[in-house]
């Protein structure tokens, strides 16, 4: 009882307001977003995904045409929702502002994924590291924005380590690329930590926020493999569908 009544009164002086329109309702004092802008990030469900990578099929075949046809490095792709605009404003939001709110609903889902993962005995999970001068893995610090939530939900399901064994060497992004160069950039853009060498766990589980191309994570899961890794999972938030 005691606990529940704490809870309201935070709720009374110090609302979680809609992370997209700053309104307020039961909805956003307990996942971040309203009831109508709840409805408006939702995204059809399609019949059949690529085996592989998750992305929608019109048909029921087992991989997509991209996963068949290409050197793809990763095992597989678990992504909590297809992208739309309002999704991607949402991520932008929490990359940009860090805001909590936004980061409870887009972390929807984790949970049944997670322990769909549980079962797969993952060794480790990595952070797709970003570009940065100063050092960008801190033991003692959280991870950065956008995954954090993603990473704290694993630490506390599967209870596997937090690695470090790649680095981004390129300050480009891979925002506003096309397709083909996307995959060319992403070859050059990461390396394997000399450290980790020959050494990388055997099941890694890779966490970003967003699936578009797979250029980024299937070039960093091509470095582990080569350097020790046998499987390499990804988890995202969202993932582009068309």
């Amino acid at each position: 009882m005691r606990p529940l009544f704490f809870s309201r009164l935070l709720d009374f002086f110090f609302p979680l307001l809609c992370g997209v329109c700053g309104g307020e309702d039961f909805f956003s004092l307990k996942i971040g977003l309203c009831k109508r802008c709840t409805y408006a990030a939702k995204t059809s469900k399609p019949a059949y995904r690529c085996n592989k990578c998750s992305s929608p099929l019109a048909l029921p075949f087992s991989v997509c045409g991209f996963c068949d046809s290409r050197n793809i490095f990763f095992t597989k792709v678990f992504s909590l929702r297809d992208r739309n605009d309002l999704l991607g404003e949402l991520l932008n939001k929490l990359k940009s502002n860090n805001e909590y709110p936004v980061s409870i609903f887009l972390s929807l889902g984790i949970r049944k994924v997670l322990r769909e993962l549980n079962t797969l005995d993952l060794d480790a999970c990595i952070l797709l590291p970003s570009y940065s001068k100063n050092r960008i893995f801190n033991s003692d610090l959280k991870p950065f924005s956008p995954s954090s939530r993603l990473y704290e939900e694993t630490k506390r399901i599967l209870k596997i380590p937090l690695i470090d064994p790649l680095m981004k060497t390129s300050a480009e992004r891979q925002a506003g690329k096309s397709f083909s160069e996307r995959f060319f950039h992403a070859y050059s853009a990461w390396e394997i930590k000399p450290n980790w060498k020959d050494r990388c766990p055997s099941k890694i589980l890779l966490l970003d926020d967003v699936f578009t191309t797979g250029a980024s994570v299937n070039e960093a899961s091509r470095i582990l493999k080569k350097n020790g890794t046998e499987s390499v999972y990804v988890l995202t938030y969202l993932r582009v569908s068309d």
